[in-house]
């Protein structure tokens, strides 16, 4: 009886392996043979057995998709064990089935963020779900996600762009994007809210009468959405631009206060406060707003003019300078045909900027990153 009992589990062994070996076997004749219903079959029998193995789902959802079914595939990817090393990969041809195909954004943003639970430093869900929030105007979420591949040190030359130009990066192709996922019916309010941020770049506008139309068709999507805060934002940049010191404070009034951190809002209080001559109020809010992002040339220019009022002209050099070296950046960068396209040349600048602007953390990964980079190439 022993032998019999300390047999068995071997016996068992020796069977589920050449189980096994026969369905991946099988799994690879049909392959061969272009025959996808007999792959999807095979496959499904062999992930069903094989509950380690990523290799079984991902061939299961190849047949799929070559079936013409890929929410079949989709489903067949979503049984990926979170054991294999090789699912995080397989996750990201997963999220590309949600953004295309089946135009389920949402889903496609829940694969990069499993596939992060499961290998929290793959570079390639980071630098997805980065450029993800950008075209998607979810400002905060973008530097969040950027800053964290930085700490985990996954991050791509292009996160530093996405890093400095949090406050005026564009995309070309985020028009047709946000309408396509719009259409989705998932979330609606950021998809036609970034939609339509992003139509003067699909227009094209370059006069006064399109700029009237854009602002127009923004207000009225700000009436449907008037807590959020990339509208906020954005009236509050076009009534302080225009001078108009209540329709600003009306603005800020209506600023949710889980919008406390973004730089943009401290911004336009030390506007206010500038405009009001209330200089040390003024100069605290742009202090404030400097400290949630150090990149923000626009306030370092104010700031200089605040410190002027107040006589302190050995400071005021010192923000001018640093504003002119930011606005450089912008324009070298917003000239480049994608953010992919980044230069070691201009990285450096880059970290030159990050180390002027107070960044060190930031200034010093970057240099670090640019001798790993120059000694690969």
């Amino acid at each position: 009886m022993l032998v019999v009992i300390l047999l068995s589990p071997l016996a068992y062994r020796s069977w589920g392996i050449y189980e096994l070996r026969k369905l991946a076997w099988d799994a690879s004749e049909a392959r061969q043979a272009g025959n996808w219903a007999d792959l999807e079959t095979a496959a499904v029998r062999w992930g069903q057995a094989d509950t380690g193995s990523a290799m079984p789902w991902a061939l299961a959802a190849e047949a799929a998709e070559m079936r013409g079914a890929p929410d079949r595939a989709a489903a067949h990817l979503e049984n990926m064990p979170a054991d294999d090393p090789r699912t995080p990969t397989v996750l990201m041809e997963l999220a590309a089935i949600y953004f295309g195909k089946l135009n389920r954004p949402l889903d496609g943003v829940a694969t990069y963020r499993k596939a992060l639970e499961i290998a929290p430093d793959f570079a390639e869900a980071h630098r997805r779900l980065i450029f993800y929030y950008g075209i998607t105007v979810q400002r905060r979420k973008m530097v969040e996600q950027a800053r964290e591949a930085l700490r985990l040190g996954c991050e791509n030359p292009e996160t530093y762009v996405y890093l400095i130009g949090a406050d005026w990066l564009v995309f070309s192709n985020a028009y047709d994007l946000n309408q396509k996922w719009l259409q989705s019916g998932a979330d609606d309010e950021t998809f036609e809210v970034a939609q339509m941020i992003h139509w003067s770049g699909a227009t094209g506008y370059d006069d006064f009468g399109r700029a009237a139309e854009h602002e127009r068709l923004l207000g009225e999507v700000f009436e449907k959405y008037p807590d959020n805060p990339e509208l906020l934002a954005y009236f509050l940049s076009q009534r302080a631009t225009r001078g108009d010191r209540e329709g600003v404070a009306e603005l800020l009034a209506k600023v949710p206060s889980s919008e406390g951190d973004d730089n943009r809002f401290w911004h336009f209080k030390g506007w206010l406060d500038a405009a009001n001559e209330n200089w040390a109020d003024a100069e605290v809010a742009y202090r404030e707003a400097l400290k949630r992002n150090p990149y923000a040339w626009q306030t370092h220019l104010e700031l200089s003019s605040v410190l002027r009022q107040q006589q302190r002209l050995d400071e005021v050099e010192q923000y001018v300078a640093l504003s002119m070296k930011g606005k450089e950046l912008r324009k070298t960068i917003l000239q480049l045909p994608d953010v992919q396209s980044v230069s070691p040349e201009l990285l450096r600048q880059m970290q030159v900027y990050a180390n002027e602007c107070g960044d060190t953390a930031v200034a010093e990964q970057l240099a670090s990153r640019l001798a790993q980079w120059n000694g690969a190439g």
